[in-house]
């Protein structure tokens, strides 16, 4: 059997032997990517290496490849970094200092420190402010193809957890690198966001000729990869000069070329004008093909020196054509009489005394007024004076008198002489009844004076506009009442004359069809003293209309008789006697 001293001894060289690594290597919350692949090369080592003394010093040897600078840290689900991080490595000591989510609160410290060992030191700082989020579970995280993630052999993962992918070799991570453990109604764990993919994306060195690459000289290249190109001497660069290898293996954007500088380039420099941009987009352009043409317009304030075309032309000799050119637009020269010009400012041009841009300041001779305010006018860009064309005119004068009306009173020994008006009898004011004297002239036109005309009198009939006068140019419409009509024309106007014109109309009655003898008998009683000599008149009209009725019909059998009598003549004509005999006796002939 062997002795205490030998198994123990013994039991020391199988723990050394051991097909796993020290514990310490792999135990801990702060172990991060770059201590688990050092973790990794140290197992493999072990089971391979027979002498304790190497083992010892192999572990310290790599242990210094763990210690030093931090990585960049995953994303953590309930947290965000206070400031936005940039960089890729952490010098040890660094602090970052984290902020909760929304739906979370604080519980511990949340800083996170980059300690010794090259790991970032932490406790879960942030709790979910719902208990029962806490309780959710993750299952692993999925695995991917052509990838794998950093998670370990665990059989859950608590909330909070987060992995973080990598793709192997001339792979390209395609997605979020990190994943968390969330929770999904209350209790159900769920890795989120969705886990990413490697594709094997290869763009192959794109064939632009005459180019330079200034970066990315690689014969393949992998996803996000970039290229900046540019052209030789004697060529220029159409589309982008960075373009990317994109998800599709394909550049983005599209590969760029190289083109001739077969035309013309510098646009000419023509003063006070503007290029047309309705048919060509300039900006996309920095060569021009020879016979493009090229429109342009002057500027607001300026016109075309000769009567030609404003455009240009790209000719064989890789010029432009000569353009013609843009001059200021030219105002009126005033007339300076009673003026006297204190300020002003020229552009001479050689073809008119005042141009766009021009300014004059003026005082007028005694007697007289500037009409600009005061006494500045300027010439505008559509040739004309703003606000006037300097002038001087006559100081107010005796105010102007008015048609129907005179001055109440007028006052014009003041700073700002006045003047009141009023109408004559029958007249009514329309406008100002007293005007002003200002800057030398008098600020409102006088007032006028109306005539009125008296209301109308219309008997069975009414007004469209009832009141008691009328002012001159008013119209009125008459409305006569039910089963009168108006005699004459319906509207009249007041005039001037203080008369309605045309005459004022009458409501008549309108008699209706059938009733002729009652409007002559109503006319009959308008006109007798008495109610006597009214009975003996209609009793006298009655029998002028029994005479006259009688008269009708004694008319009537003559008229009966004549057309017989006429009938048996053209018997006469037509028939023998005999026949005619036997006529008369059947139809005797009538008295």
């Amino acid at each position: 059997s062997l002795s205490s001293f030998s198994r123990k001894t013994l039991k020391r060289h199988q723990i050394m032997h051991s097909q796993r690594p020290p514990l310490a290597l792999l135990e801990g919350s702060t172990l991060d990517r770059k201590g688990e692949i050092a973790a990794s090369l140290v197992s493999r080592l072990w089971k391979v290496s027979n002498s304790t003394l190497f083992q010892m010093m192999l572990v310290t040897v790599l242990l210094a490849t763990v210690l030093g600078d931090c990585g960049p840290l995953s994303k953590l689900p309930f947290a965000s970094p206070i400031n936005p991080l940039y960089d890729t490595e952490f010098k040890t000591g660094t602090t970052l200092k984290y902020t909760c989510h929304t739906g979370y609160g604080k519980i511990n410290s949340s800083r996170l420190i980059c300690d010794a060992k090259g790991s970032w030191n932490y406790s879960i700082f942030c709790a979910s402010k719902n208990p029962e989020l806490i309780n959710g579970i993750c299952e692993p995280p999925p695995d991917i193809r052509n990838g794998k993630h950093s998670g370990g052999d665990q059989e859950f993962y608590t909330y909070a957890s987060s992995v973080t992918y990598s793709c192997n070799p001339y792979f390209s991570l395609i997605g979020n690198a990190s994943i968390s453990c969330t929770v999904e109604n209350k209790t159900i764990g769920v890795w989120s966001p969705n886990p990413p993919i490697c594709e094997k994306i290869v763009c192959r060195r794109p064939q632009i000729p005459k180019a330079i690459f200034v970066s990315g000289f690689g014969p393949l290249y992998t996803y996000k990869d970039s290229i900046m190109v540019n052209c030789e001497e004697g060529y220029i660069l159409r589309g982008s000069s960075l373009i990317y290898c994109e998800m599709n293996n394909e550049w983005y954007p599209s590969v760029p070329s190289c083109v001739s500088m077969n035309g013309c380039t510098d646009l000419p420099d023509i003063s006070y004008a503007s290029w047309e941009r309705n048919d060509y987009n300039l900006s996309d352009h920095e060569i021009f093909e020879i016979g493009t043409e090229l429109k342009y317009l002057c500027k607001p304030g300026y016109r075309p020196v000769l009567d030609e075309p404003l455009t240009v032309t790209c000719q064989e000799n890789l010029t432009w054509t000569s353009s013609n050119e843009c001059e200021r637009v030219c105002c009126p020269t005033p007339d300076l009489e009673n003026i006297r010009i204190t300020n002003e400012r020229r552009y001479f041009t050689g073809r008119c005394v005042y141009a766009y841009g021009d300014y004059i300041s003026y005082m007028c001779d005694e007697g007289y007024y500037p009409i600009s305010v005061d006494g500045e006018s300027s010439c505008h860009t559509d040739g004309t004076w703003k606000p006037k064309m300097p002038a001087c005119e006559p100081v107010c004068s005796y105010p102007p008198s008015i048609a129907h009306g005179h001055y109440k009173e007028v006052i014009l020994i003041t700073p700002y002489p006045e003047a009141a008006y009023e109408c004559d009898e029958g007249y009514v004011l329309a406008g100002f009844a007293t005007i002003y004297c200002k800057s030398f002239h008098w600020q409102h036109a006088p007032p006028q004076c109306k005539a009125l005309c008296l209301k109308p009198e219309i008997v069975n009939g009414s007004l469209s506009v009832d009141k008691d006068q009328y002012v001159e140019s008013e119209n009125v419409t008459i409305e006569c009442d039910s089963g009168y009509g108006v005699a004459g024309l319906k509207s009249i106007t007041c005039s001037e004359k203080r008369t309605w014109y045309p005459e004022v109309p009458r409501c008549e009655w309108e008699t209706p069809e059938g009733c002729e003898q009652v409007l002559t008998g109503r006319k009959l009683m308008q006109c007798l003293p008495s109610p006597e000599d009214v009975k003996v008149a209609l009793e006298v009209y009655k029998l002028s209309l029994e005479i006259k009725q009688l008269e009708k019909e004694r008319d009537k059998l003559m008229n009966t008789h004549q057309k017989f009598s006429e009938k048996e003549e053209m018997k006469d004509l037509f028939f023998p006697s005999n026949q005619h005999t036997e006529s008369s006796l059947i139809h005797p002939t009538l008295p």
